[in-house]
């Protein structure tokens, strides 16, 4: 046992956080993050109530981890500029610390491949090269013409019914056929490809024998509809990165893993920021007057950003040393969840946090798509599909209202995907 480690575990108030690395807790005196039933938590709440206690602490997770959690907005800002907070687990000089060598729930990006939600220093500049130039604002702004076509496409199919879900039926299809297009995912992998990268992301227990079989099947898959691009190459993403890999700037590890990354990061969030932001419009219609001009709709989608926070913690951070987040120790070896949720609803950088405030003051940046150097390369065209989604669901629908009691809508997800399961709604005025 390193001096480090020791210290580590001297610094717990009994001990107890160490030994939730090799089996589950008998006794813990921190908070639990999801108490009751996960399908009707309400993660704000939580946040709000853990910041006021704290704005640094530790918290247990679905799977009996015991993590430090950040959920102050000055402290979320240093934590996620902190270099000695790594992404890399195996920097880690002790192989008890970070996870132990065990799987949790929501741990997938931690543990899978080599990509950049993993990566740090020299290794995600990189691989973050690679991607810059295929996700820059103009390169963002090429697909503003599928976004539009495929938004039209969907609404009509919506306006055959008088009920549809915007889960179902919007934003889940059109977060998939954008990220696929990008990618240049051939259309006959994606409904497939979906099903398995969801299943992955939102699995409650990651060594279950089906969690594990679906696992070797996305890969199988992606190795398939990599050796397609490499045999046919177009002018998308992937062909990018096999060509980045015939070049020697990635191996085939990473090929793989960013691919799947990307994949995963775009039918992801999007369907949450396009489902949230319905529903915070269709609770508050004068808000829908944003959209009739661009500028004012995208201050509409930035806010609907800060407040949706399609991922309610950044990715798992592992402290390479001990480091100090506010008036914090966080020991080394501890693993770190920095809420962008929470900091996104810090009254102390967002008066009436709570509340839709489009063009609030530029200068509180809110913190959805993280920080550098691990800002979301992704960011551009999520705003722009998430602009232009919404646009075209309440011009195409004015009168769009729900159509079950909101307590009646569920979740699921924690960290990874938190996202409605369905939002039924009828497409006409009542």
């Amino acid at each position: 046992m390193t001096a480090a480690y020791a210290r580590s575990v001297d610094s717990t108030v009994d001990g107890s956080w160490p030994r939730q690395l090799f089996g589950p807790l008998t006794r813990c005196p921190y908070p639990r993050l999801v108490t009751g039933d996960p399908a009707r938590w309400n993660p704000h709440t939580t946040f709000r109530e853990l910041r006021e206690r704290a704005p640094v602490q530790r918290v247990v997770l679905p799977g009996e981890l015991v993590v430090w959690l950040v959920t102050g907005a000055v402290q979320a800002r240093q934590a996620l500029a902190e270099a000695r907070l790594v992404h890399d687990m195996r920097r880690l000089p002790d192989p008890r610390q970070g996870f132990g060598g065990r799987r949790y729930p929501d741990d997938i990006f931690a543990v899978e491949g080599r990509h950049l939600l993993n990566s740090d220093g020299a290794d995600h500049q990189r691989l973050r090269a690679v991607l810059t130039p295929l996700f820059s604002q103009a390169a963002s702004l090429r697909w503003k013409p599928f976004i539009e076509q495929t938004c039209a496409h969907l609404l009509d199919g919506m306006a055959a019914s008088d009920e549809a879900d915007l889960i179902a039926d919007y934003a889940r299809p059109l977060a998939t056929r954008v990220t696929a297009a990008m990618l240049g995912i051939a259309t006959e992998y994606s409904p497939r490809l979906s099903a398995l990268t969801l299943s992955l992301i939102n699995a409650r227990d990651p060594d279950h024998p089906q969690v594990r079989q679906d696992r070797v099947e996305v890969f199988r898959l992606w190795a398939r509809i990599i050796g397609e691009k490499r045999r046919s190459p177009g002018d998308d993403v992937l062909t990018h990165l096999v060509r980045a890999h015939q070049r020697g700037d990635l191996s085939a590890q990473e090929l793989t893993s960013v691919a799947w990354g990307l994949y995963s990061g775009g039918i992801s969030p999007a369907t949450t920021l396009i489902a949230v932001g319905a529903m915070e419009l269709m609770r508050a219609p004068e808000l829908r007057a944003a959209l009739c001009e661009e500028a004012s709709a995208a201050d509409l989608t930035e806010e609907l950003l800060r407040l949706a926070s399609p991922f309610t913690v950044a990715t798992w951070r592992f402290a390479l040393d001990e480091v100090t987040i506010g008036d914090t120790v966080i020991p080394q070896g501890a693993v770190v969840l920095v809420s962008v949720a929470a900091a996104n609803r810090d009254p102390q950088v967002f008066p009436d946090p709570d509340a839709v405030r489009p063009g609030r003051d530029r200068a509180a940046a809110h913190l959805a798509f993280g920080l550098r150097p691990h800002y979301c390369p992704g960011a551009p065209l999520a705003r722009l599909q998430g602009t232009i989604a919404l646009t075209a669901l309440f011009t195409t629908f004015p009168g769009l209202r729900l159509a079950v009691a909101e307590a009646e809508l569920r979740w699921h997800g924690v960290l990874v995907e938190r996202c409605y399961d369905s939002v039924p709604v009828y497409t006409t005025s009542g």
